[in-house]
């Protein structure tokens, strides 16, 4: 009776946290917020995030499951000894962080990352693990269902050069006429560079580029459908792959441009590798649809596109010259806090601490290269066991899709901060290693 009533209870767990879960990874892409500390900048924010809220009942519920069945056979292998060296180094940055509530609130999210990567590791059920109770395709397609409402968002916002603000979905109005907002400058005036529901334009713009690599390998390795549902699932990965391609694009991300590209080359090489031509033909079939079809939607604003591919423009010649101080201000903090970092989430408020001039907060930002900010937030020895971690991932993992995946979250690591400086992108990051 006993025995019964707890094979009924762990189902009950089970069932709880995998419903939950899916629901979570639905919600996850929109920003809905709390504040808990305004700021005037994203980085020194402190907030509660409903799916992130949920996502730790969810843990919760999951470890009580794990003490109900543990695995004394269990060993640790080298993967987990880097995120181990990783979360003590990053603890030990907090005693050195001029803003400590803002470094644990960091920290917390990074155990909240490390335990969101253990739960799909676990748990996921995928052709490398066949008992997990998650199931990845479900996984997938509730994240990409999100996703596509946001593409449809995000060419909602171009088309009619305006961003609506909505607080229940975590909309911030954006206007293109403003000092602030991301645009592209030409002499017709300034473009809205489109955020979908996201904090930026690149954030958006890397999610998508992850996305598109997803969806084209989804849709090249259909074989036979057989079942109208099958049908419905082709037809709504077609759709949303053009949705998202062109979303992309109203992004006008070079980051995340040049992350789609050579994820997808690589994902070209590996199948000319593998010899299935049948893949690997309707791979390319895509790709010639794909390219024909950014031709006819970039056309009609080659003059934007032009603007971005160049550096003679007044705010393409910004962007650089604020990425060349935001490099020698990394180096500069880097030297001066070699071993254990300025603190965790506290990056720019020991630049704004180490400034000749006094400026407004919001004018430091985060070194746009995700290694360096590490390096310059938590030490050197967390660059090391973070570099050692994604070494020993990726040697885990070889399967074609992951190392395309892999590739591009490389590429917006080295261009960008946004997948380590803010709660959205330390569990996006997590998420993607876990998933694929």
């Amino acid at each position: 009776m006993l025995k019964s009533m707890e094979t009924k209870f762990t189902k009950f767990l089970k069932k709880t946290i995998e419903y939950s879960f899916y629901l979570f990874i639905f919600l996850f892409p929109w920003q809905t917020k709390i504040i808990l500390r305004a700021a005037q900048t994203n980085f020194t924010e402190i907030s509660l995030y409903p799916s992130h809220l949920l996502l730790l009942v969810i843990l919760i519920v999951f470890f009580i499951y794990k003490l109900r069945k543990p695995n004394r056979d269990e060993k640790i292998s080298w993967l987990w000894g880097a995120l181990a060296g990783l979360e003590s180094m990053i603890l030990i940055s907090f005693f050195f962080a001029p803003d400590q509530l803002l470094a644990f609130y960091h920290y917390v999210l990074f155990l909240v990352g490390i335990s969101l990567f253990y739960l799909l590791r676990e748990e996921q059920n995928s052709p490398e693990n066949e008992n997990g109770f998650l199931n990845q395709s479900k996984i997938i397609y509730s994240f990409l269902a999100s996703i596509f409402l946001q593409a449809i968002l995000g060419i909602y916002q171009f088309l009619n050069q305006f961003s609506f603000a909505f607080k229940y979905l975590g909309l911030a109005p954006h206007d293109p006429s403003l000092v602030g907002t991301s645009v592209v400058e030409t002499v017709s005036g300034r473009w809205l560079r489109v955020y979908g529901g996201m904090d930026h334009p690149n954030i958006f713009g890397g999610v998508l580029a992850v996305t598109l690599i997803l969806v084209a390998y989804l849709l090249a390795k259909k074989k036979v459908i057989r079942s109208k549902e099958e049908i419905f699932e082709s037809l709504f990965l077609f759709v949303l792959y053009f949705v998202s391609l062109f979303a992309l694009f109203f992004t006008f991300s070079r980051a995340a441009w040049l992350a789609l590209a050579l994820g997808l080359f690589s994902l070209l090489v590996a199948l000319i590798i593998k010899k299935d031509n049948w893949i690997l033909g309707r791979f390319i079939v895509l790709m010639f649809f794909s390219l024909t079809m950014m031709f006819l939607v970039a056309y009609p604003y080659r003059d934007l596109v032009m603007v971005r591919a160049s550096d003679d423009t007044r705010l393409e010649q910004k962007s650089l010259q604020e990425r060349q101080i935001y490099l020698t201000q990394a180096q500069t903090l880097i030297k001066d806090h070699w071993a254990f970092g300025t603190g965790i989430g506290n990056y720019t408020l020991a630049l704004a601490s180490q400034a000749t001039e006094i400026k407004d907060i919001w004018s430091y930002q985060p070194v746009h290269n995700a290694f360096l900010l590490l390096w310059a937030e938590s030490g050197t020895l967390a660059l090391v066991f973070f570099l050692a971690f994604l070494f020993l991932l990726k040697k885990d993992r070889r399967t074609v899709l992951s190392t395309a995946i892999f590739i591009a979250l490389l590429v917006l690591m080295l261009f960008d901060h946004w997948l380590l400086s803010l709660p959205f992108g330390l569990l996006f990051l997590f998420l993607v290693f876990g998933l694929f």
